[in-house]
């Protein structure tokens, strides 16, 4: 069973005894470049490290799996990534009895960062579950033909927002879920897999667990072609549902 955590950019996946926590886009490290900018703020690291405990404490979830952006910087490895990440994810590894990684397109040399025991797994995804299967991937590439014929992907990566207006002409932009059927033919053949599976299936697109990130309007000219799979055709966007993280239908 996979079910959205009320209110949080998180969802919740239970295989028989096992209860999982699966968030996306923790973007650690974030501070640096705020603080280049002239912004200060205390370490946000803190603040979602508490948003997941309570999380994992009202759900009893034994395990973690991080979507992918772990870190903030890319392509190199910063000073604020070795001080943050080790023991973001020590803690964690204190939280949760396992903790998956699965990498993203800010993770260049995330493996030199991660605790030995976080179980870092290929970019195309992996597959969870036994009784429910649910194929999980960041987003920023093709994923895996297991991933495809899962019938159920999550990834997160787009940061989908979307813009309200006020009629004084103010713009707030508010993290939005996606929750959309894909052709699973479609995506297979896009991505190069030799498959002749066919059927829809869901695809469940995640808003980043870090607020502070920027955010990509979904309601504005070609707000959703975002990542390869959502460009690649084979998504149904015109039936699709979206929700801000309190619920609401947009």
């Amino acid at each position: 069973m996979l079910k959205v955590v009320p209110g949080e950019a998180a969802l919740v996946f239970k295989d028989g005894d096992s209860c999982s926590l699966l968030i996306s886009d923790l973007h650690l490290g974030l501070e640096k470049e705020m603080a280049a900018k002239g912004f200060r703020i205390p370490p946000y690291s803190m603040k979602m490290m508490d948003k997941v405990k309570a999380i994992a404490e009202s759900n009893r979830a034994d395990r973690i799996i991080v979507l992918g952006d772990v870190k903030h910087s890319i392509g190199k490895v910063e000073d604020i990534d070795w001080s943050v990440i080790p023991w973001f994810f020590d803690t964690l590894l204190d939280l949760f009895g396992s903790a998956d990684v699965v990498p993203g397109n800010h993770d260049g040399g995330i493996k030199s960062l991660l605790p030995s025991r976080v179980k870092l797994h290929p970019s195309a995804g992996v597959v969870l579950g036994a009784e429910e299967r649910v194929g999980v991937a960041h987003g920023h590439s093709w994923p895996s033909k297991e991933v495809v014929t899962s019938g159920k992907i999550v990834m997160g990566h787009t940061h989908f927002t979307y813009e309200l207006r006020d009629r004084f002409g103010g713009r707030t932009r508010e993290s939005v879920w996606l929750f959309a059927k894909y052709d699973m033919m479609k995506l297979l053949r896009k991505a190069g897999h030799k498959d002749d599976s066919t059927g829809s299936g869901e695809l469940i697109v995640m808003p980043p667990f870090n607020r502070l990130v920027g955010g990509h309007p979904i309601n504005v000219p070609g707000g959703f072609d975002f990542g390869p799979v959502l460009s690649s055709g084979s998504v149904d966007i015109s039936s699709s549902d979206m929700f801000l993280l309190d619920g609401t239908r947009v």
